[in-house]
This record gives C-alpha cells, sequence and structure tokens, in this order.
C-alpha cells in the first residue's frame, strides 16, 4: 500500500478539514452515513451493495455531493475480510479510507443512552469517531507481505488441521487396542503406520501372526526397534481388554485418517519448501537466532513493515505480549495476564520462538531461570522470554543485523 493510504501506527487519523463518511461493512450490503466537517448530518444514510453497482450508487448519492475524493475521509470497521473488496475498489478509486479495528468502534457504541444497533446508526458512530480524530487506522499490508501472511497461516492450519486428525486417530486407537500407547512414544510413528497399513491394529489379529508383526517392525523401524519391544507389544495383543466390536470399522477410519495425514504433513513441507525460498526469509537477521522457517516466515508476516513500530514495546504490545492491568480503588492487579489483544498468529510464533531460545542463548536462559526462581510456573516464564524475544526482533528487523548477544545502544526518540 502507498504512503498516502497508511498512518503513523502510535497516531490516530486526522480529518484535517475533510468531510467523513463512516461505513458499517456487511456480509452483502454496507450502510454509510456521511458528516460534514462541522458534525452535522449530510443527506440520507444509505444502504448499498457489495458489488460495482452498488459502490457506484454510492459514489453518486454521497460521495461525490460531499466533495468527491479530494474532501473526504472514509471509516470503515474491520469486520473479518469483508471489508476488502470495497476498500481496495475505492482506493482505486482514489478515495482516503482507514479501516478502524472493531474494539474502538465497540466502545463508542457503548455511549449510545438508548439501547439500539443497527447498521445505519453504526455508519453514524463510526463516522463520529473518525471526525473526533480519535481512530486510530488498522495495519494493512503491502501485496508482497499480505501474499506472505497468507503463505504462513496456512502453514499453521495445516499444522493444526494434521493435529485435530491425529487426536481423532488416537482416539479410535484407544477403542481398537487400549494398551497400544504403552510401547510407543507416538501411535503414528513409522512403526504403528506399518502395523496399521499392512496388518490392522486389532489386538486379535496381531497376536495370531506373531511373525508377520515381528517382520513389519522390523522394516517400518528400519531395525531400530528391540526385539523384546515386539514380543512385550504381541504378549499385551494377548491379553488385551479391547472391546472387540467394529474392528473392521475403526481400522477403516484410521487408515483413512493416516492417508489425509499424510496428505497434509506432505503439503506442509511443500508449503515450508516455498517458504524457505522467499527472500524475505532466506535472507532476514532472525536466521542468526536459530528460529525454524515457519516461524521466521511467520514473524515478516505478521510484523512487516517493522518501522510501523516506533518502539520495541510497542510492537511487543501488538503480539498481545503486554500485561494487562487491573487497578481500581484498593484492588491492584500485582500479577495480571497478558493482553492478547494482538496478532494471535504473531503471538504464537513468539511464544514458540522463546520455547526454542531460551535452550539456545544464554541471554534467555538466564532470563528464563531467574523467573523461575522467583516461582513462576513454566509457562510464565516463557511468556517473559517471548516478550523479550519481541524486543529484540524489533532490534534486529529494524537494525537489519544478526543477533549478538550485547547491549544494544538506547533508542533515540524524535
Amino acid at each position: 500500500m502507498s504512503d498516502v493510504f497508511s498512518s503513523p501506527k502510535d497516531q490516530p487519523v486526522q480529518p484535517n478539514g475533510r468531510h467523513v463518511v463512516g461505513i458499517d461493512i456487511g456480509l452483502q450490503t454496507h450502510a454509510a452515513a456521511g458528516l460534514t466537517t462541522a458534525g452535522q448530518p449530510f443527506g440520507r444514510q444509505l444502504a448499498f451493495t457489495n458489488d460495482r453497482a452498488g459502490i457506484d450508487r454510492l459514489e453518486k448519492d454521497l460521495l461525490i455531493p460531499l466533495g468527491g475524493a479530494a474532501k473526504l475521509l472514509i471509516g470503515m470497521e474491520a469486520t473479518g475480510h469483508y471489508w476488502m473488496p470495497l476498500y481496495f475498489e475505492l482506493q482505486r478509486r482514489g478515495y482516503y479510507s482507514i479501516v478502524i479495528n472493531p474494539i474502538q468502534t465497540r466502545a463508542k457504541f457503548r455511549t449510545r443512552i438508548r439501547k439500539t444497533k443497527t447498521d445505519k446508526l453504526d455508519a453514524r458512530s463510526i463516522a463520529r469517531l473518525v471526525l473526533s480524530g480519535e481512530a486510530h487506522a488498522a495495519r494493512i499490508p503491502s501485496e508482497e507481505v499480505f501474499a506472505l501472511r497468507l503463505q504462513a497461516r496456512q502453514r499453521w492450519r495445516l499444522v493444526d488441521l494434521s493435529s485435530d486428525l491425529k487426536r481423532f486417530a488416537y482416539s479410535l486407537i484407544d477403542r481398537l487396542f487400549p494398551e497400544f500407547h504403552d510401547h510407543f512414544c507416538s501411535p503414528l510413528n513409522a512403526t504403528g503406520r506399518g502395523l496399521l497399513r499392512q496388518l490392522g491394529l486389532a489386538p486379535q489379529a496381531l497376536a495370531d501372526q506373531p511373525d508377520q508383526v515381528m517382520a513389519v517392525a522390523k522394516t517400518a523401524s528400519r531395525k531400530r526397534i528391540p526385539a523384546a519391544s515386539i514380543t512385550a507389544l504381541l504378549d499385551k495383543a494377548r491379553h488385551s481388554i479391547a472391546p472387540r466390536r467394529a474392528e473392521n470399522v475403526l481400522i477403516a477410519q484410521l487408515r483413512d485418517t493416516l492417508t489425509l495425514i499424510e496428505q497434509i504433513e506432505s503439503q506442509t513441507v511443500a508449503l515450508e519448501t516455498e517458504l524457505a525460498a522467499l527472500p524475505a526469509v532466506s535472507s532476514s537477521p532472525l536466521q542468526s537466532l536459530g528460529l525454524s522457517v515457519a516461524l521466521i516466515a511467520t514473524l515478516h508476516a505478521e510484523a512487516d513493515p517493522i518501522l510501523d513500530f516506533k518502539h520495541p514495546w510497542q510492537f511487543a504490545a501488538y503480539a498481545g505480549l503486554d500485561p494487562s492491568c487491573y487497578d481500581s480503588g484498593n484492588m491492584h492487579g500485582t500479577r495480571t495476564p497478558i493482553s492478547k489483544r494482538g496478532s494471535p498468529y504473531l503471538r504464537r510464533a513468539l511464544y514458540l520462538g522463546a520455547c526454542s531460545v531460551y535452550r539456545r542463548h544464554r541471554t534467555f536462559q538466564s532470563l528464563y531461570q531467574a523467573h523461575r526462581k522467583k516461582g513462576r510456573h513454566h509457562t510464565s516464564a516463557l511468556v517473559i522470554v517471548a516478550h523479550k524475544l519481541a524486543r529484540v526482533i524489533w532490534r534486529l528487523l529494524t537494525d537489519r543485523r544478526d543477533f549478538r548477544a550485547r547491549q544494544p545502544k538506547p533508542i533515540t526518540t524524535k
């Protein structure tokens, strides 16, 4: 996105003498309301469809009569992804538009005395928020960053989908052969998959074919599994308390689920290979932290452009790692949870990155151990490490340099 359509991350957007139009976003129909610079309603509130004809009507009936692109500031609420077609179509027509986080507009809606809520009233409230000069514009990524974001988020969706399928597979194994878990760190490792595909996991069927079980297990594990472990598995199969009901159906579902898991894992590997080849990832300063390709891609996808953040604590707050505050009267929150108000993908990447760097780098390890000695839980200590990691990443990306365990130069504020 060009600079003319952006605003400083830490400053609200000022109307600067322009009329304002507020738009409440819907799935197929939007509502718009105009205000003059004096705060007076202009014309009637307008409902228009989310297509070219509807936007033509918006422009003809409201935007042009209010002065056109040169004299207008348009604000709309970030409702899911439904704002995108309208926002970029208005941008192509030369209008200055901003997208507002729903948290801001919700606070404005609560100031109404009467308990009413309609799309047209919401559009008027959005317009008044923008006209007051208190609205902060949401970050709209460039096309390159947006493409990287889509790829990085797709990778996380594939990982989550694979995890859900594995949990379902484990539940099927529990019903088919509950003792099978005792012999493998993961029931769906290479040996478990080999046995499932060739022999099934019905306990009696395994017990009746000891030679085949031994051969399949050795082949699948590349002869790494001890013979004693296979013998113990066969002994468990002979004395299993499995219900032995609908075993054929359970095995068929397990095999289908395993096929889906392997397809998703293959797609995930292919996507990670694509991400690793992107210049933003392959030449990133974050490589010096020893983070994985997926984490580096996610950090760039959710953080770029890093210069939007003028301070490292601002970047940590954008990830939702800043502590929330509850302090009222005699009530003082000493150990408040983090706000979780920012990007969940960025927060997840920073937390998983903290799980890695506190083992690799003494700087983060010392911080983790110091808070563990204070009595903090392992997770709480990792969140603190993630907050420090966010600040370090801000410095690395801002300075475009590799990580070195030394005191950075002080931040100069202009």
